[in-house]
């Protein structure tokens, strides 16, 4: 998990450099909704990073073979601390998210006291300011004495703004960014793009709801966000607010003062979004594998020998297993296949458990880590005769399993 996480971020980091600064010099002269839009390219460009990239193996003929011999010695850390760092962040933001999510669930009142064409718009004791909640059936919250403090022109656009939210999938896309900040939490490029990118989304509802509204009406709007900021908090969460306070000087400014589009500068934006997605795809590509005296046997740097059952030693058994995996970029052993054993079934859990942990030198090309596929292995068991006669061999074979 950690390889890969490691291996995600170069393409997440200069995807997101992309979009941040595009979100911060560009927006108004792309328009709000492409500048929304490009955002986009950052999950494609992290599939692109990890598109299956067997479609041009480098497949090798190497066929190497071990010999398995009782109370072997594993070599192997079985607590990783990098592993459990991530992991105890992943824990303490997802508990935190959930704690403001579930707070949020229960202070719902359980009738509407407003509509907007098929959605439905609740009172929440703990909302401060209007905002989309819910995953599968979002519902819009207004926080109480929401009639009270807007006048009737200014509820509807507000009501507006969070069923534009609703039309756009903003819940579900505020749901995939977060997941993307809570697996690569440690990524500081990550939680500020995070604000990068719900100020173009509350940008991108601020354009289709002004869209045909006249002078009076925007400063009406632009007033509503000056009143919802005073109450709003700064919370991370999974819903886009109307008053976010990060968000409302940028808003207010493109209201007052209208930038016009650049229509090139907006295709050129969306070129450079698809060649970066294409490059990152390609680079994944292996290319076809060089002329076989370039090609070195595949020699593990790190081997964990088998335990030997102790049954088969107990018995006397001996045999052996091939086993056909690939390599991956990082070295890790992958796509482990028993192709033969014997005697059947013996000896197969004892010859997966220890190639899952062999570690190999990657093959580099051109500079890049390559994936080899369908490498073989030969373990063979053997017992010696004093392994066969020893009691004490037995012992140690017992102290090994366990």
């Amino acid at each position: 998990m950690i390889d890969w996480l490691i291996q995600q971020q170069v393409a997440l980091s200069v995807s997101l450099a992309l979009v941040l600064l595009t979100e911060k010099y560009l927006t108004e002269k792309l328009g709000a909704k492409l500048a929304y839009l490009l955002w986009l390219f950052v999950p494609l460009i992290l599939v692109a990073n990890n598109l299956p990239n067997t479609m041009l193996p480098v497949v090798s003929e190497s066929f190497t073979r071990y010999i398995v011999k009782v109370n072997p010695v594993s070599n192997v850390p079985s607590f990783d601390p990098l592993f459990t760092v991530w992991g105890a962040g992943v824990a303490i933001i997802f508990t935190f998210v959930a704690f403001h999510y579930v707070r949020l669930l229960v202070s719902i009142a359980p009738t509407s006291s407003f509509q907007i064409a098929n959605k439905k718009a609740f009172a929440s004791s703990v909302a401060t300011t209007p905002m989309l909640f819910g995953f599968a059936t979002p519902r819009i919250l207004l926080p109480i004495g929401f009639e009270r403090q807007f006048t009737a022109l200014q509820q509807s656009m507000i009501l507006e703004h969070e069923y534009v939210h609703y039309q756009h999938r903003d819940h579900l896309w505020n749901l995939l960014a977060l997941t993307l900040a809570l697996i690569f939490w440690f990524n500081p490029l990550v939680w500020i793009a995070l604000r990068s990118f719900r100020i173009n989304q509350e940008l991108a509802c601020d354009a289709t709801v002004l869209r045909h509204k006249t002078k009076t009406e925007k400063v009406l709007y632009a007033t509503a966000l000056v009143q919802c900021a005073e109450h709003s908090l700064r919370n991370i969460t999974l819903y886009p607010t109307f008053g976010d306070k990060s968000t409302m000087i940028k808003r207010i400014n493109l209201i007052k003062q209208p930038v016009e589009k650049s229509k090139i500068l907006g295709v050129a934006a969306l070129l450079i979004g698809g060649i970066l997605t294409a490059n990152t795809a390609l680079a994944n590509l292996v290319p076809p594998p060089p002329p076989k005296p370039q090609v070195n046997l595949a020699i593990p740097v790190m081997r964990v020998d088998p335990i030997y059952p102790i049954e088969a030693a107990k018995q006397g058994v001996e045999g052996s297993v091939v086993l056909q995996f690939d390599i991956t970029e990082s070295g890790n052993t992958d796509n482990i296949n028993i192709v033969e054993s014997f005697p059947k079934d013996t000896f197969d859990k004892s010859a997966i458990k220890a190639l899952s942990q062999w570690q190999y030198k990657p093959r580099i090309q051109g500079g890049v880590a390559q994936r080899q596929t369908a490498l073989l292995v030969q373990l063979d068991y053997r017992l010696d005769e004093d392994s066969l006669k020893s009691s004490t061999d037995i012992e140690k074979i017992k102290v090994s399993a366990k």
